[in-house]
């Protein structure tokens, strides 16, 4: 991936026909980095969980169905469209 910086530096030389790929690479990085924000929040709690007496697990919240559910259609259903998919190239 092309960084924004030597973008900004080369602007005039970028070749305007790249730009949907620079657009999809940035997009992709995006998705990547929020999925991986989530991931590690869930990570997190994993441990905590599995680290916590019985007594303190017995007083942790875990997350519903109503709410893990739509992520679980959201990921696994993106997995799925990207299997379908063929390379952008």
């Amino acid at each position: 991936m092309i960084e924004n910086e030597e973008l900004e530096v080369e602007d005039e030389e970028y070749p305007e026909e790249l730009q949907p790929v620079l657009e999809l690479s940035d997009g992709i990085y995006e998705l990547i980095e929020k999925l991986e924000r989530i991931r590690e929040k869930l990570d997190t709690y994993e441990q905590e969980y599995l680290d916590a007496d019985l007594d303190t697990r017995e007083s942790i919240e875990l997350p519903s169905a109503t709410s893990i559910g739509p992520w679980n259609e959201f990921v696994y259903g993106s997995i799925s469209q990207i299997d379908v998919l063929s390379d952008p190239f």
